[in-house]
């Protein structure tokens, strides 16, 4: 009985470990600027949540006609519908709603709050 116990322990331990290792990965995907405009800031938030976090682009401008690497922190949760919000030099901003970043590979934003999913 102690041997089944003990095996029954490190096994539920296993499984503990591997999920907490799966929820802890960034989400990362692409993001192709087709706005006609260079780009200083990309935020994203949980589509359930109204409060944008940190930006995300991984440079300090994102140049028309470029793509970029994005990762969305781990410590966003495991949902993967989130809000995209980017600004441009001037202030203005434009948000796009409930991406599904667990399927997107790449992500062609466009100025008028459109946007494509191209997944490969």
């Amino acid at each position: 009985m102690k041997k089944f116990i003990f095996v029954f322990v490190l096994f539920a331990g296993a499984l503990l470990f591997n999920s907490s290792t799966s929820y802890s990965q960034a989400l990362e995907f692409f993001i192709l600027n087709n706005t006609g405009v260079t780009l200083n800031n990309i935020y994203v938030t949980p589509a359930e949540q109204n409060n944008w976090g940190n930006d995300v682009l991984p440079q300090d401008l994102f140049d028309d006609q470029a793509t970029v690497k994005v990762s969305i922190p781990a410590t966003y949760g495991e949902t993967c519908l989130f809000d995209i919000k980017i600004t441009d030099l001037e202030g203005n901003a434009v948000i796009f709603t409930n991406v599904d970043a667990c399927k997107l590979h790449t992500l062609a934003i466009h100025w008028d709050g459109t946007f494509e999913i191209k997944n490969i």
